[in-house]
């Protein structure tokens, strides 16, 4: 899979920029606040359907522009595809060759991230580490997407029952029966999610393991997770264990759940612990390690990603070479230089690209939002 151009207009600070991209390595250089990112986030907009900086359609808009349009030519699985993503302040739509297509996600494209948020994920808040997760879910699965956008619609519409319970909107009784009937399509899908997640994690895990020790140059790194529901270790339960788990824990916290208005069960309310040589990296690491268990993943995640779809993701590395140390650069740079994904890389800092196969690479240069 390969992005052969893209052409932005009135997105964020760019008002208008086209570029033609290299089937291996692009490097954009730029000061701070002249665009690189947005460019970054462009992509990420076309391969993933939202942006990673969680903006309302109206920030994406160039200032005083009713709408913005992002273009692009790829090439997958040698067959050709324009596609066409249009932002309004209310709406986005996408076409794919000239035909209307699902903004939520297009197999054909996909991409991974790295970003210095990206490398602080394990020590911010477990909605982070279940996002990492939900990603690899919605890349790596045929129908994770799909159950992700189904338990989001079911939670959301039992969010709103239990508040109108709680704020006495509805008679209590016609509250709790129409509870009754949202609870079996509720649980089934946190069950069916939950049960992804711990599937696609424990897939994952020999090539993070694998990562993390070559980051740290062969030394010996034992890697695991935990997946906690409710204070207790699921990793290796079945789906009929989870259906269970979550099912009493519904029933005990009714109680709380009536009168908080919100779901205090399901997937939402779920952690991922990653475990360095078997203790919580979140308290027994330090900020390197840390990075090195997110940095290991990701590279595990392109790797998987390949696996799975028999194609590389596109690599995305927004000013990250800068937050890493030496070795973990080297590590990084060893990884895109043995595989074949397309990389799109951005910096401040020129003396980086020395480390960079410069071989295969094309330089662009990025100052008021135009490349230059």
């Amino acid at each position: 899979m390969l992005i052969k151009s893209l052409a932005i207009s009135n997105f964020r600070n760019l008002e208008s920029t086209e570029i033609e991209f290299n089937n291996r390595l692009n490097i954009i250089i730029g000061e701070n606040g002249h665009g690189k990112t947005n460019i970054i986030e462009a992509m990420y907009l076309l391969a993933e359907g939202e942006s990673f900086r969680y903006a309302k359609n109206q920030n994406l808009i160039r200032l005083g522009q009713p709408q913005a349009i992002i273009q692009s030519k790829m090439v997958s699985e040698n067959l050709d595809y324009k596609l066409i993503l249009k932002l309004t302040s209310s709406h986005k739509s996408l076409s794919v060759n000239d035909k209307s297509a699902s903004i939520s996600k297009i197999k054909k494209i996909s991409a991974v991230l790295f970003s210095p948020e990206s490398l602080s994920i394990i020590k911010e808040s477990s909605d982070e580490r279940r996002q990492l997760v939900d990603q690899l879910v919605e890349q790596a699965t045929l129908n994770g997407h799909f159950v992700i956008r189904d338990y989001k619609k079911v939670l959301k519409t039992r969010n709103k029952v239990l508040k109108d319970i709680a704020e006495e909107k509805i008679k209590h009784q016609m509250g709790i029966d129409t509870l009754e009937s949202l609870n079996p399509s509720f649980l089934k899908l946190a069950a069916e999610l939950t049960y992804l997640r711990i599937n696609v994690l424990n897939e994952i895990k020999p090539e993070v393991e694998r990562s993390l020790n070559k980051i740290h140059s062969g030394k010996s790194v034992y890697f695991d997770f935990d997946y906690v529901i409710s204070e207790k270790n699921h990793k290796n339960s079945s789906l009929e264990a989870i259906i269970e788990a979550l099912r009493n824990r519904m029933v005990e916290l009714e109680p709380a759940e009536l009168k908080s208005g919100v779901s205090l069960v399901g997937p939402q309310k779920h952690d991922v612990i990653f475990l360095y040589n078997r203790n919580d990296s979140r308290f027994y690491c330090s900020q390197g390690q840390q990075r090195s268990i997110i940095l290991a993943y990701k590279m595990a995640q392109i790797v998987y990603h390949k696996r799975v779809h028999g194609f590389y993701p596109l690599l995305l590395l927004d000013d990250v070479l800068s937050e890493l140390d030496l070795l973990k650069q080297e590590s990084l740079i060893s990884t895109l230089n043995q595989t074949e994904t397309q990389t799109f890389v951005t910096t401040t800092d020129i003396l980086l690209l020395s480390k960079l196969s410069m071989n295969k690479a094309s330089v662009f240069k990025i100052k008021n939002g135009q490349i230059v």
